[in-house]
């Protein structure tokens, strides 16, 4: 079968596949055509008679041996050439889908999720994807018609010797693929099905792996670690199928081949020449029949490897067919609606917000940093999170943080802010048991973060991250990845809290499909997810590490009343370098350089006009001057 699609495809040459198909021909042509030369010189040395139809091999060595050498020499250049030809467009054709494929998933000019193409997918077409196709055109193709020519080549041999082995073989070919065809069939549903198989598992471990912190969180990583077992079971099935089915179709047809052999063997015992000649007849029918049948053979067992060449040249040529069409869409610049919602029409001023640290004024007062450098606001002896003369020190040598000293209370909204380069990531990561190894004491509910196993960290605490991972499924499901079985009014509440109601009610409700990296939904809405989807958790301690970085200034407002509210129940610090988000925290940390240089309430550091009060000026000019 020859799909017209994969003609269209950058580097598809069909004339080099037909000048393959041709020389393969001629290279079986002349290596069909030695046997009956070898086996009339064999004939004639052991004084036996040699068959009208071998008349034409010369009788004196001379001849004979010109004859053998031109047939070599023939059958060699055939097949250098064909490897020249084959290798030429193999390369020509894999540079030029690879940098097609290149230039649609990594077009600066598209956003992420234009194409709707998992990631895993688009990396195992441009990898085996391109050489499937690659072999569709270097070898399918070329093996496709050298088998119609052989039909010529076999009359050309066989003909002479014996014109009812010759319609034999001929018959015998022309009905091997009918007599595959219900297998072969069968097989190629199989073959797809590994194909969507392979697709499902890989696309499954490529995002659990995204999410693997978010799993561990919500304890459902175990779930998707039976899930991938269960899936990978499959897969292996379906490719033992696969190898069965393949092994099937060259049963049946070896039978076709063998079955026509013997009869066009018979043919020739009963019709042909008598005596010594009958024998040499014989021969020549069983042994070129075998080689004139092989190239379809081997295009039995290559239709399975075919197929799923179309199959993913299809999906090659999709993806670039979709390049081609956002290419002829208008480039103004005013963004679409779409592609606002590709990018995230909440999307807020991210680095450009961050104040680096050479501009973080240096005026500040001498009493200020005494009291920042030992910040108590527990207000009790019952800590939620305590730190005494912390320090982090990375392995490459950079220290992160320096003696840091805290302590904060069980109940309460707590900004960490700072600069970029502040260490707030660090601290993070030092809270979530990320990152270990820290010197000083680190405490949460009184008990060292480094003494507690992994499992104990996270019914502790929840974490929830601006890049989150969502997972391709319903919004229920990315709400509960464990399958704990929150109730409706449980999961409509927690999207409430977050502003994603309307969304929920635009979309059809809790069971609305959810793309691959939550492609149909903008930055803001992922985050807002991702923490509708912590607050189920109900935890002591709630850690938002720039979880509403891409958020819009109107649900910026409602999420930092949520984590007020939230803070009357549990521990809430929000990390974040928008001082806006903890304008109204029960207190604030404000590091800088790794160390805390300030601690207090909002108003307290506006008035301390030290580095917070700087960075809160620079960051209300650029934002009013949008």
């Amino acid at each position: 079968m020859i799909s017209k699609r994969l003609l269209h495809l950058p580097g598809a040459r069909m004339g080099a596949s037909l000048l393959l198909a041709l020389l393969q021909t001629i290279g079986a042509l002349a290596e069909v055509l030695l046997l009956p030369v070898a086996i009339a010189a064999v004939g004639r040395s052991l004084g036996l008679a040699v068959p009208h139809a071998l008349a034409w091999v010369p009788g004196r060595p001379g001849p004979l041996a010109a004859l053998i050498g031109g047939l070599i020499l023939v059958r060699f250049l055939t097949q250098a050439v064909a490897r020249f030809v084959s290798a030429r467009l193999a390369d020509g054709m894999g540079k030029a889908l690879s940098q097609a494929l290149y230039l649609s998933v990594f077009d600066p000019n598209r956003q992420e999720d234009d194409l709707g193409v998992p990631a895993q997918t688009l990396a195992r077409l441009s990898t085996e994807g391109v050489k499937s196709v690659v072999s569709y055109f270097t070898a399918y193709i070329p093996a496709l018609v050298q088998t119609a020519l052989m039909l010529v080549v076999t009359l050309a041999v066989l003909l002479p010797v014996s014109p009812l082995a010759a319609a034999i073989v001929v018959i015998g070919m022309v009905s091997l693929p009918l007599a595959s065809k219900p297998t072969m069939g069968e097989n190629i549903k199989v073959q797809l099905g590994q194909l969507r198989k392979y697709d499902k598992v890989g696309v499954h471990f490529e995002h659990a792996l995204r999410g693997l912190n978010t799993l561990k969180i919500f304890g459902a990583d175990q779930r998707q670690a039976d899930d991938l077992a269960e899936e990978s079971e499959g897969f292996r099935r379906i490719t033992m199928g696969v190898l069965a089915g393949q092994l099937r179709s060259l049963i049946k047809a070896d039978v076709v081949i063998y079955t026509s052999l013997i009869l066009a063997v018979a043919a020739t015992v009963l019709i042909g020449q008598g005596g010594p000649a009958r024998v040499l007849s014989c021969l020549v029918v069983a042994l070129a029949g075998v080689r004139l049948f092989a190239p379809e053979r081997q295009l039995v067992y290559m239709m399975h490897s075919g197929m799923v060449a179309i199959k993913q040249g299809k999906a090659i040529d999709d993806i670039l067919q979709a390049r081609q069409g956002s290419d002829g869409k208008s480039a103004a610049p005013g963004t679409t609606a779409e592609s606002r919602k590709s990018t995230g029409s909440e999307t807020a001023p991210d680095a450009s917000l961050e104040t680096s640290e050479e501009a973080v004024r240096e005026s500040d007062s001498e009493s200020a940093s005494k009291q920042a450098d030992q910040a108590d606001m527990s207000g009790d002896d019952s800590l939620g999170i305590s730190a005494r003369d912390l320090t982090y020190t990375y392995p490459d040598g950079f220290q992160a943080l320096t003696d840091l000293n805290f302590n904060l209370p069980a109940k309460g909204h707590v900004g960490l802010v700072g600069a970029s380069g502040s260490g707030k990531s660090t601290l993070a990561g030092l809270l979530s048991g990320r990152l270990q190894g820290y010197a000083g004491e680190l405490t949460i509910g009184g008990c060292q973060i480094c003494d507690l196993s992994r499992e104990e960290l996270v019914g502790l605490q929840t974490v929830v991250r601006g890049t989150d991972h969502i997972f391709t499924g319903t919004i229920r499901s990315n709400l509960d990845p464990a399958g704990l079985g929150y109730s409706d009014w449980e999961l409509l509440d927690a999207l409430d809290q977050v502003g994603l109601t309307g969304l929920v009610q635009s979309k059809g409700g809790l069971d609305a499909h959810i793309d691959p990296e939550g492609g149909n939904l903008s930055g803001g809405q992922r985050q807002r997810l991702s923490i509708a989807r912590g607050l189920l958790r109900r935890s002591p301690v709630y850690i938002f590490d720039e979880a509403t970085s891409a958020v819009d200034r109107e649900h910026d407002a409602t999420l930092a009343a949520l984590m007020d509210a939230l803070g009357k129940e549990s521990l809430v610090l929000t990390i974040t370098h928008r001082l806006a988000g903890v304008r109204n925290a029960d207190s604030i940390l404000f590091l800088q350089e790794g160390r805390l240089a300030e601690s207090g309430g909002f108003r307290e550091l506006l008035d301390a006009g030290g580095g917070f009060a700087a960075q809160w000026k620079e960051q209300a000019q650029y934002e009013d001057g949008e």
